[in-house]
């Protein structure tokens, strides 16, 4: 690491304060950053001033959670610390909401199997997949086992349903001109 990513590993997990250039102030913990000065902030709460209505002179400060934030770099006018990370075990009972993360995945099932409603699950056969019959190899492969390739008698093409068999080299009944 270099000497400032050194200076800057020191403060993570540290509650920090970034001003911005929109003149906005974000209050949140420091999880991360890059050579970019890029920040991370999780439990973010957002602060900035407007001017009241009423009167010119007076600002009144409105607060906003933001929750997991990335800042880009090139925006931040200052960081500095506001809190120690807290000391000793995290606390377990912290329920998710806005704002706070909640693992999902990655090792940690995120609800029982057997409270899935009916039909939920799991894959359902013949649901999100081509059909058997359509999983069958195409063009001049063998037909599957118990299958005549054709009819027994018939050379080489079957007449259409409801016409009787006729010989080969006649035209259908109707179908002038093609003789051979």
């Amino acid at each position: 690491m270099s000497g400032r990513n050194t200076r800057m590993a020191q403060w993570l997990d540290y509650r920090v304060r970034v001003t911005i250039s929109d003149a906005r102030m974000l209050v949140g913990t420091f999880m991360a950053f890059d050579k970019y000065m890029n920040v991370v902030l999780a439990d973010c709460e957002e602060f900035r001033k407007i001017k009241s209505k009423g009167r010119k002179d007076e600002e009144k400060e409105v607060k906003r959670t933001l929750g997991f934030v990335v800042l880009r770099g090139e925006t931040i006018v200052s960081l500095m610390a506001e809190a120690p990370p807290p000391s000793g075990p995290k606390k377990a009972d912290i329920q998710p909401g806005p704002g706070r993360g909640q693992v999902a995945g990655r090792g940690m099932p995120a609800a029982p199997l057997s409270s899935a409603p009916a039909g939920l699950a799991g894959p359902v056969r013949g649901v999100g997949g081509p059909a058997a019959i359509q999983m069958q190899p195409k063009g001049n492969a063998l037909p599957p086992p118990g299958f005549p390739s054709r009819p027994p008698g018939m050379p080489g093409m079957m007449p259409p349903p409801g016409m009787p068999g006729m010989p080969p080299g006649m035209p259908p009944p109707g179908m002038p001109g093609m003789r051979m």
